[in-house]
């Protein structure tokens, strides 16, 4: 097994809180036990080798039975991730996160009597200004707006360009996390 190989755990190891088929890399690989840092848990463990396998990265994701969850690390049967949209050749592509982790990163749902409401009232055929990225667009014809919302409470924030409530979502709503992304940017 060569430095930094993935492996992924065979068995549970309850005191470090982790269970069979997290995934991890090796940072010091020795004779009997080795230095894995385990991503769910962001912890590098001394564990004996005999408790994790080294794995082939290219056999796991929407081409094969196995995928490994973006979020929770750990190997999990494909059908496990909801599908997302299809690539090429008419391949389905699924989501990136578990459906247990989905739940959560999704939240709760807006309600369904306001989000009729408002997507009664959705733009359509018209001029659109974005009030993140202030990119105007005809809604429907030149760019796709979506209806986004609190996940932590459901409450309806309003209507955005796809793009920008994707990359919210990609900063996990997170004003913190935000901040850090502004720093990085002004610190460049």
């Amino acid at each position: 097994m060569a430095r930094s190989a993935i492996v992924h755990l065979i068995c549970a190891i309850s005191d470090l809180g982790l269970g069979a088929n997290d995934v991890g890399v090796v940072r010091e690989l020795g004779e009997v036990t080795s230095e894995v840092f385990f991503l769910r848990n962001k912890q590098a463990s001394r564990v004996e080798n005999s408790k994790f396998l080294h794995i082939d990265p290219l056999k796991y994701g929407d081409k094969h039975d196995e995928k490994i969850c973006n979020v929770c690390h750990r190997i999990l049967p494909t059908t496990t991730f909801d599908l997302n949209q299809t690539g090429r050749d008419n391949r389905p592509v699924r989501r990136p996160s578990c459906k247990g982790c989905r739940k959560k990163i999704d939240g709760t749902p807006m309600v369904g009597s306001e989000k009729r409401r408002w997507e009664a009232a959705k733009p359509k055929m018209t001029d659109f200004e974005c009030p993140i990225c202030r990119k105007t667009t005809i809604s429907g014809l030149t760019s796709k707006i979506v209806l986004n919302h609190n996940h932590t409470n459901g409450k309806i924030l309003g209507w955005l360009c796809d793009s920008c409530n994707t990359g919210l979502g990609r900063f996990r709503d997170d004003p913190e996390v935000l901040r850090e992304a502004i720093r990085y940017l002004e610190s460049h």
